[in-house]
């Protein structure tokens, strides 16, 4: 090559413009589908899922805040695990929740740590229940209070107790009322006579109102109170007595009264001794209880429909159960799989999987600890207290940089959808594919609803790992 030709292109080369090549800022147009649907598809969405969603955009923020989203996701939220660790020296206790979902013979789990960088005083708790995902805490000895939270939201309040120096009942609990939309705390208590006579008194705090009232006599014994055994605006227990109980007792937050639900009919008079050593809880949205036939099985019975004795229906038979380790085991079902496996707390220190086709149980190995801990089955919601609990002072468990600046008014990071596109070359495809009621792009989307790497104007720095393609979640 002469000299010349080499010096033209040299000469052609510098002169080429530098063109700037940003990716362009494109309309959210999942945004053009209605609130309802865009709900309806959120809705849908694992726990873990939905909760970073929260950091999308605050078009997202504001869709997941809102309390008729927080009700609708609560009617469709996944069962998951909730773990309570119960470490051996003087260490902070943690809550963790647990996903489970079968594939074939495996377990496929989903974590998420709900205690990191916690103020909430978890060392002292003792006892636990939930009530549409809103946690109550009970603390030991040393703290007399109640705390009432949501893990996933990390808010919570504390409760004090009217007095501090009387003696604490044996059960207490959280409970919502339907019918006035309120949740309810109730606890027992021992109140200071002189006289020996023994009796048990039992008050109720209406969050909000800042006040505990009093609401007559309760029952004497003593209860281990259940953590998933909330159904139907009613709590729900087996009194611990030497004799055991022939009936199911119950609490309801509507009428602030004690009663009893009937057992199957086939629940004999030597049957009551075996109730302290049973379980009763909610599975399928159905209150059940275990029902000891021998040492090596038992049967899991179901109430198809709430309060009617007639429809109790012996829904599982488990059996080869292990050898027992002391002189009476502890079985408590949590969660049934796609598969129809079985997930069940063992002995405070197990979860073990019962396969019905092949009578058989199996250890398993998605939580490892050297402590032992307590887990059950926990429908995590986005109940916000700041719905729930006006009037009370609402502490955080953590917060993050993401989210408070979403929070703040300036913060704008949605382009509408009417504005125009950088690059008019880029353009979305056309809503062409309808299933069901729900339109969706025939393109692969991203947890932004937004092609390839194109996101909102504000959202380049904060991109959010989905777990699956959200495309695959509109096929409803």
């Amino acid at each position: 090559m002469n000299g010349r030709k080499r010096a033209a292109i040299k000469t052609s080369t510098s002169i080429i413009p530098v063109v700037n090549q940003e990716s362009p800022i494109l309309p959210c147009r999942i945004l053009l589908l209605t609130r309802r649907t865009i709900y309806e598809i959120l809705a849908r969405l694992p726990i873990k899922t939905i909760f970073q969603c929260r950091s999308v955009c605050k078009r997202f923020l504001c869709f997941i805040s809102d309390p008729e989203f927080a009700k609708l996701q609560l009617l469709k939220s996944q069962v998951c695990i909730l773990i309570k660790t119960q470490p051996l020296q003087n260490a902070s206790k943690r809550l963790q929740l647990a996903h489970v979902e079968s594939s074939g013979s495996n377990l496929q789990v989903s974590k998420l740590n709900l205690t990191p960088k916690s103020n909430l005083p978890t060392i002292d708790i003792s006892h636990m229940n939930a009530c549409n995902g809103l946690l109550c805490l009970v603390g030991s000895e040393k703290d007399y209070n109640f705390y009432v939270c949501n893990p996933i939201l990390g808010e919570f309040i504390t409760i004090q107790p009217p007095y501090k120096d009387r003696q604490r009942g044996s059960f207490w609990g959280l409970g919502y009322s339907t019918m006035m939309d309120q949740y309810k705390v109730l606890q027992s208590y021992h109140p200071v006579v002189e006289s020996n006579n023994r009796y048990v008194m039992a008050e109720i705090y209406t969050i909000g109102t800042g006040t505990w009232r009093s609401i007559g006599n309760a029952p004497i014994d003593t209860v281990a109170m259940p953590f998933n055994a909330f159904l139907n605006d009613a709590l729900h227990w087996f009194p611990c007595t030497p004799n055991g109980s022939e009936f199911i007792h119950t609490f309801d937050f509507n009428s602030e009264k004690f009663g009893t639900l009937p057992p199957p009919d086939h629940f004999r008079e030597d049957d009551k001794k075996f109730t302290n050593y049973s379980r009763i809880g909610v599975l399928g949205g159905c209150l059940f209880m275990i029902y000891f036939t021998n040492s090596s099985r038992f049967d899991i019975w179901v109430m198809k429909e709430y309060g009617v004795k007639e429809t109790w229906t012996k829904q599982f038979v488990v059996e080869n159960l292990y050898l027992k380790q002391g002189s009476w085991d502890f079985y408590e079902p949590m969660v049934v799989l796609n598969n129809g496996e079985i997930l069940m707390l063992y002995n405070n220190d197990a979860v073990v999987c019962y396969n019905q086709k092949r009578k058989n149980l199996r250890g398993t190995k998605f939580f490892r600890t050297r402590s032992q801990f307590d887990a059950t089955a926990y429908t995590p919601s986005l109940v916000s207290l700041d719905n729930v609990a006006k009037g009370e002072q609402i502490s955080r468990m953590q917060s993050t940089k993401d989210y408070d600046r979403l929070c703040t008014d300036d913060f704008q990071d949605c382009v509408d959808c009417g504005a125009q596109l950088v690059n008019p070359i880029c353009s979305f495809p056309p809503f062409g594919v309808t299933y069901g009621a729900v339109n969706y792009h025939n393109f692969q989307a991203d947890i932004y609803g937004r092609t390839s790497e194109n996101r909102c104007a504000a959202c380049t720095d904060r991109r959010v790992t989905p777990t699956k393609s959200f495309l695959s979640l509109w096929n409803l």
